[in-house]
């Protein structure tokens, strides 16, 4: 009776992780998805109001339109949508505030949401592109300056 009930509890935890790892693989399908981590800069949101100061978890995110799209949970996962309003600052290095946060070099972005709060969001820098979404001017703010060329006189 013992072996019974462990081979369905079993049975069971590999259904789910089975079904989670599906549904996280059709997200990151979906679109441009990239992988972030999120904090609050201000007073708490309305739309996710356990969301802290402190960085959150590794979590995936992709727009649709000025709609932040954020995977939330590994296994009851549930898409916390975040209209945005343009980003406060463009993009900014976050290597000295948040070491290995993202990567090597991490970089932030604030996005303004509709209810007046300010959330930011790090991820690497190969995802800088996916970070911003719509509001492309955003991502240019921090380049190298290209090299400029002799004038000839």
């Amino acid at each position: 009776m013992l072996i019974v009930l462990a081979l369905g509890v079993f049975f069971a935890v590999l259904a789910t992780r089975v079904a989670a790892r599906r549904s996280l693989q059709r997200f990151r399908d979906s679109g441009d998805a990239f992988r972030c981590r999120l904090r609050v800069r201000c007073h708490r949101s309305a739309i996710w109001p356990a969301l802290g100061r402190r960085w959150s978890r590794p979590m995936w995110a992709l727009w649709e339109d000025d709609v932040l799209l954020v995977r939330r949970g590994p296994v009851f996962a549930r898409d916390i949508p975040l209209r945005t309003q343009s980003p406060v600052d463009g993009v900014h290095s976050l290597v000295f505030e948040a070491p290995r946060l993202c990567g090597r070099t991490p970089l932030g972005v604030v996005l303004r949401i509709w209810d007046g709060s300010l959330i930011e969001v790090a991820a690497s820098t190969e995802d800088r592109m996916k970070v911003v979404g719509p509001y492309m001017a955003a991502a240019i703010n921090d380049l190298p300056q290209a090299p400029v060329p002799r004038r000839r006189t």
